[in-house]
Parts: structure tokens; sequence; C-alpha cells
């Protein structure tokens, strides 16, 4: 499920993610979220109108995964080679059309992973993550706020894993999304929205 707002674009804004003790939902939180109901659409059949009240934290991961969660989310791993229907960085809104998306959201063990730091078409600075999936090679905006700004005073070109903080003995996960369609390419373009640092 994806947790959207009733913005016209379902952006959260960081009031509906503000947690009952006063911090902001993480990765790997446990939490109970308030839903009003099921808003599907063609490119993202996961989303959930969130219903009024704060989020409740029910757990917090203190530098260790417990094994409960460790299974759940190997569990949902995808891995590969495809990734949220085929092997390109987009979906095609025509692709969309014919049949819906049946999953906007992936969660994956990414191989070989790296950042590049270049300029989007806007010319704004983009941050990338660079990896494989079962031999497949993806190159994905990063959306990811706390990774963007830590990864904000690198300079443009490819950077390592460690480059972010990042131990190269901890495993790192991608939370892959569809964002909204691109009107220039009338695409739907994969993210990654959240990278998830697992603790040793």
């Amino acid at each position: 499920m994806r947790p959207v707002s009733d913005s016209p674009d379902g952006t959260l804004a960081w009031r509906h993610y503000r947690l009952d003790d006063g911090t902001d939902a993480q990765p790997l939180d446990e939490l109970r979220i308030p839903l009003r109901t099921h808003v599907p659409q063609p490119h993202q059949p996961e989303n959930w109108l969130i219903g009024q009240g704060r989020w409740e934290l029910l757990n917090r991961q203190a530098g260790i995964v417990r094994p409960g969660a460790l299974s759940l989310l190997e569990r949902h791993l995808v891995s590969g080679p495809d990734l949220l229907g085929n092997k390109s960085n987009k979906v095609p809104f025509e692709t969309l059309e014919e049949a819906p998306a049946r999953a906007s959201l992936a969660l994956i063990a990414p191989s070989s992973l790296q950042w590049r730091i270049t300029t989007s078409v806007r010319g704004r600075r983009q941050t990338r993550a660079v990896f494989t999936l079962s031999g497949q090679e993806y190159d994905l905006v990063v959306t990811d706020p706390l990774f963007e700004q830590r990864l904000s005073g690198l300079s443009i070109g490819y950077h390592t894993l460690t480059s972010a903080g990042v131990s190269a003995q901890q495993q790192v996960l991608l939370t892959v999304s569809l964002g909204e369609k691109f009107e220039v390419d009338n695409s739907y373009y994969k993210l990654a929205a959240a990278v998830i640092v697992l603790p040793r």
C-alpha cells in the first residue's frame, strides 16, 4: 500500500508523516496509519487515501532489525530482471492505457549500487542510483530526501556506495516506485523512492 493525500498528485507533506512522538516517519518504522479509502490509479494501484489523525509509531529499529521484520522484507523482494513490468527505466502511458499496472512499488536488493550525480532535463541537480538487478542495469532518479541530502556535496559524476556514509558491510535495499506522468515523453518513470540501509 502507498499512503497518499488528497492533493492533486497525492503527495504527502511533512504534516502528514509527522508522528505522534514528534518525529518523522522513517524507513523500517512500524506504524499505525489512519486510512479512509482505496484510491487506485492505473499507474499506482496500491494507493490509499489517508484519514485524519496522527500516524502512530509502534516500533522503531534501534540499531538492529527484528528477525520477523527481516523475514518480512525478504519475502517481498523482487528478484528481477524485470522491474515493475519491464526492463526499462520507465513505463509508457500507452502500456498502462491498455492494461493498468499490476504493481507500482517494488522492494529490491540491488547489486553493484553506485550513485550518479547529474543534471535533469530542466537543468537541476539530480541524484541517481545505478545498479543491476539479476544482470539488468538500471539508472533511476533518487527521491529519498535523506539520501539526496547525504549526497548533496558530491561533484557531477559517478560515486561509490560508501560516498553516502554506508559501510561496505551493510546491505542496502531500494523501494522503487512509479512516479507521476512525465509529459515530455508521456511516460511514468521508475524512482528510487527510499534507500533502506539495514542495521548491522
